[in-house]
């Protein structure tokens, strides 16, 4: 069965085009082969494809007879939903990729979901040309979900190979993905519940982990990175290390997600005197999914707006490479971070990331004693997720509260609650 009809035709002999009913199909015989059998062809519309078949005679009534069993069946197949034309891996991943990027666009998905999405569906692409011969026109309807089943072993010996370890819940959370796109298979009809990836290893639960960070270690990267940013090369590489610092500033003084820094815009900020601003952060830029508006005081963002930075305009990113204002700072400042890091690493500090600046924030204002419900509005998450990821700090502080307190009981059982004086 030929179901590509972008491919070049061989010429068509005794070609016949036959109506049952509302349908159409041809019968031919190929020019390119002696003695050729008839052939049936039809477009099936709900596929937009032609489906193509040999009838296996070389007889005209008859193969006029097999054309309409084969009408019929088709029909049969289509009423109850099935797919005729299986689709290919590289169709899947295609057709996938701009579903994907149309929720993008609507703003349904962040781009930077879409591009995390894009990484993971890459790694099964990898995976899947590497253990099916067909590589990527392989038949989604012939791939067994219980093959990913090898996917943890693949990946760890892929990081491996680069002197690296990978840690489980990130195979879990690639295969979690890749299972979306064959998902979306099953929804459309191309394939069956048999694809879906399967796995079976398991990753304990576990809350969120940060590296612990002091006062000292805080003050340590703010000086090392300022020293580094002085050493640019020329007035361009000047300009980016400066925006880098601006990144790590306004992270550090708003506790804001890198996604919804680097997709800030000029327009979505308003300056209240010279160092204070009331920043609109859109949803389609933050990894929740939902807007809010937050007020910064930053004499280093004043100084950037005013006299810094190049590109002015209200549509353009408030942090962007030079001199184009359209284009995220994103990739500008990951390459930076990576130069800066060997400096970083002379003091122990290559572990730290600009997530670590945004955790320094929301440290800061838990032992400030700010609620735990404000706290999480203001950095756009959950009091859940501030409770599990900061259980040490709010433990600490609660037991040095403890502390400042005791009871004195009285002999009728009584007892009275007394402060402890601090030393």
């Amino acid at each position: 069965m030929d179901t590509n009809d972008s491919k070049r035709k061989p010429s068509q002999l005794n070609k016949q085009v036959i109506r049952f009913g509302t349908h159409k199909v041809t019968i031919y015989q190929r020019g390119d082969v002696i003695d050729s059998s008839y052939y049936f062809r039809i477009h099936i519309k709900e596929e937009d494809r032609f489906y193509r078949k040999s009838l296996q005679t070389a007889d005209r009534t008859e193969a006029r007879e097999k054309a309409q069993s084969e009408l019929i069946d088709l029909l049969s197949k289509l009423k109850t939903g099935q797919r005729i034309l299986a689709l290919s891996l590289h169709d899947l991943i295609k057709r996938y990729s701009l579903n994907q990027q149309a929720k993008a666009d609507s703003g349904e998905l962040s781009p930077n979901t879409v591009m995390a999405q894009r990484y993971r569906i890459g790694l099964a692409e990898k995976f899947l040309i590497e253990n099916c011969p067909a590589g990527l026109e392989t038949k989604i309807t012939s791939i067994d979900g219980e093959l990913f089943r090898q996917y943890l072993d693949w990946r760890t010996k892929n990081v491996a190979e680069r002197g690296k370890t990978i840690r489980r819940d990130v195979v879990r959370d690639e295969l979690l993905t890749i299972r979306k796109m064959f998902l979306f298979a099953k929804e459309n009809r191309s394939c069956t519940e048999k694809s879906i990836p399967n796995w079976d290893f398991s990753v304990e639960r576990e809350g969120a982990k940060r590296e612990r960070i002091t006062n000292t270690q805080f003050k340590d990267f703010i000086n090392t990175t300022n020293a580094w940013a002085k050493e640019a090369m020329d007035p361009k590489d000047s300009y980016h290390r400066r925006g880098l610092m601006q990144v790590i500033g306004l992270v550090s003084l708003s506790g804001m997600r890198s996604g919804e820094v680097f997709g800030l815009k000029n327009k979505d900020i308003q300056a209240r005197g010279r160092n204070q601003f009331v920043i609109s952060i859109r949803a389609e830029t933050s990894k929740v999914r939902r807007s809010r508006v937050i007020t910064v005081h930053s004499d280093l963002l004043g100084i950037w707006l005013r006299k810094s930075q190049l590109n002015k305009e209200s549509g353009d990113h408030v942090f962007s490479p030079k001199p184009d204002g359209t284009t995220p700072f994103r990739d500008v400042f990951y390459h930076l971070f990576t130069s800066l890091r060997v400096r970083l690493k002379e003091i122990d500090l290559d572990w730290f990331d600009l997530y670590h600046c945004r955790h320094w924030y929301i440290t800061n204002r838990l032992y400030a004693e700010e609620p735990i419900h404000h706290v999480a509005k203001a950095c756009g998450t959950s009091v859940k997720e501030i409770e599990a990821t900061y259980s040490h700090v709010l433990t600490e502080m609660t037991t040095a509260r403890f502390a400042q307190k005791k009871l004195e009981w009285n002999p009728d059982g009584s007892y009275k609650i007394i402060k402890v004086l601090e030393s």
